[in-house]
């Protein structure tokens, strides 16, 4: 007799239906990839996230850290850092990891890692037409804590987050569709070191990108012990 593939779950058939998130608002999870991207025409860099979160998967959490010139950007550098604190890293590197549609570089050092993020849906045209939105982090706090890492450090209580959510709504970045369409919404998307051009992320990277090198330097040599302290005020 043969076995059977599903035997039915009443529970689990209650919460079908699309997961992850779909409004402005906190979310908890742990990070289950962290990536590093190279911008595609440009010297713009940034690190792609994905969470497991408590609503489900949240893919393409994009943070930029070096603009379009190559100068650093303060907002994202500030971002990474505040990530970094929370999870208790130091440093941060690139490590190759050959996936399904090429190379990828992944952050090991954030990986599984436990964060919350305070996320805003962002509307937006879709370069061939009809509407799409994604989501970007507008603060980063502790899962278990809910504090900012100022908060955190400065041993204040945490209130931040509810602050900013009770002030921050949806952002409309939508655009009136012109015959020539969206003027080449996405022509200066930074490239995902996922791989392929699936989800509009872009092209597969050019040999001895940036993220190459530094992957090359790491797997080359030998990393020396960090000089910290470990005595995070938390």
């Amino acid at each position: 007799m043969q076995n059977p593939i599903f035997t039915f779950d009443a529970e689990s058939a209650k919460v079908s239906g699309p997961g992850g998130a779909s409004e402005t608002g906190a979310y908890t999870g742990f990070i289950r990839t962290a990536l590093f991207t190279d911008g595609r025409d440009s010297q713009s860099q940034s690190i792609e996230l994905s969470l497991d979160a408590d609503v489900g998967s949240i893919n393409y959490l994009r943070i930029s850290y070096v603009g379009r010139d190559g100068n650093p950007l303060k907002g994202g550098t500030a971002m990474v850092n505040a990530i970094m604190g929370l999870t208790k890293v130091k440093q941060l590197f690139a490590t190759e990891v050959q996936g399904e549609n090429g190379p990828e570089y992944h952050c090991k050092e954030l990986e599984g890692k436990p964060i919350g993020f305070v996320l805003q849906k962002v509307l937006y045209t879709k370069t061939g037409g009809g509407d799409g939105y994604r989501f970007e982090i507008r603060q980063a706090f502790g899962v278990n804590t809910r504090k900012t890492f100022k908060e955190a450090v400065d041993n204040l209580p945490a209130e931040a987050v509810n602050k900013l959510l009770a002030t921050l709504n949806d952002k409309d970045e939508r655009q009136a569709q012109t015959h020539s369409g969206i003027g080449g919404a996405n022509q200066n998307q930074p490239s995902s070191m996922l791989g392929g051009t699936n989800n509009g992320w872009g092209q597969p990277q050019q040999p001895q990108s940036r993220l190459q090198q530094a992957a090359g330097n790491r797997n080359q040599q030998p990393q020396p012990e960090p000089d910290f302290d470990d005595d995070i005020p938390f």
